[in-house]
């Protein structure tokens, strides 16, 4: 069964596929501003492996972050790119995803989850996704990254063989939920912070090269093959670690 839900704030065409417990659900559109947050809520009857992860990038798509949240909307997991890249299988059909997509894979209990989808460098702004997100009052931010196109940018970004990546990407995602109950789209998009409007200067780049992979806010490394990539570390104070 597929079905379309259309956010129009988001100007993004939703597509659900998967009915059954144990399902996996494929998701596809595309954003209208630089700093749009999709949401996907989505339910686990029984304690089990999680599987999220974008399929974009190497189709020409921005560069995205999925964040994982529980039903009272605490962080569980925040991942920019799904080093180095890989295959996964959502429905039948295996899709590829490039190394500066999101994967996560999570053991969950049961229960009701979200996830949040944005654009790099969209994080959240804490552990609380009440708290919003670093870009929510620029809907313009890569601008500031450069390319022709003034939207959707990667700057000079190089990729992991030191390449040069093409800078200018276009609005597309592909998001996928694998092993899971029920998942759906929120028809409505994650509404801006006015608390941000003071923050958001502060996140500005006069241009973009290479994402940083150190240093204190970020918990580093490579996930391992298979479907044994267990994201869900955390730091020494318990808080949920930030995956770069």
């Amino acid at each position: 069964m597929k079905k379309t839900l259309c956010a129009a704030a988001l100007a993004a065409s939703l597509s659900a596929a998967g009915t059954a417990a144990g399902a996996d659900f494929d998701f596809s559109g595309s954003f209208a501003n630089d700093n749009d947050v999709l949401r996907f809520n989505f339910t686990l009857g029984a304690p089990g492996v999680v599987t999220l992860f974008t399929s974009s990038w190497l189709g020409g798509g921005f560069d995205p972050i999925v964040s994982v949240w529980d039903g009272s909307g605490n962080q569980l997991a925040e991942q920019d790119d799904g080093f180095p890249g890989g295959s996964q299988v959502s429905n039948g059909t295996l899709f590829d995803y490039g190394e500066f997509d999101s994967y996560l894979a999570l053991n969950l209990a049961a229960g009701d989850y979200l996830a949040t989808l944005t654009q790099y460098d969209n994080f959240s702004v804490s552990t609380a996704l009440a708290d919003g997100f670093l870009r929510d009052a620029d809907p313009n931010f890569t601008a500031a990254f450069g390319c022709s196109n003034g939207r959707f940018c990667e700057g000079s970004l190089l990729d992991s063989n030191n390449n040069p990546v093409e800078p200018n990407r276009t609005a597309a995602w592909e998001f996928h939920i694998v092993n899971v109950d029920s998942a759906q789209a929120a028809t409505v998009p994650e509404p801006p912070t006015l608390m941000l409007l003071g923050l958001s200067g502060l996140f500005m780049l006069g241009g973009r090269y290479a994402k940083p992979k150190n240093g204190s806010r970020y918990l580093c490394g490579e996930p391992s093959a298979g479907s044994e990539k267990i994201s869900a570390a955390l730091h020494p104070n318990n808080a949920p670690a930030r995956i770069a």
